[in-house]
């Protein structure tokens, strides 16, 4: 899978959002990550709560592993 399918794939089925918007909006917030994450999904399930979380710290430490999410994107989706 390239690295723009990667990012253009839905991060939480609840917002609709992609990877690549998800991002932006994280990066665009100081909010903790609960916060941030009712403002990517618009909910406070925990349904994606491993993909985002990964990406929330990635963007806090400065690097993002699109695989890493892809994987754990593609774990949730298989449950």
């Amino acid at each position: 899978m390239s690295l723009e399918e990667m990012k253009s794939k839905i991060i939480c089925e609840c917002g609709s959002k992609t990877v690549i918007e998800a991002e932006e909006i994280l990066r665009a917030t100081d909010l903790p990550y609960k916060k941030a994450k009712k403002l990517v999904t618009g909910c406070n399930k925990t349904c994606c709560r491993r993909p985002l979380m990964a990406l929330f710290q990635m963007i806090e430490f400065g690097e993002i592993d699109y695989e890493e999410i892809d994987f754990l994107i593609d774990q949730m989706n298989a449950n």
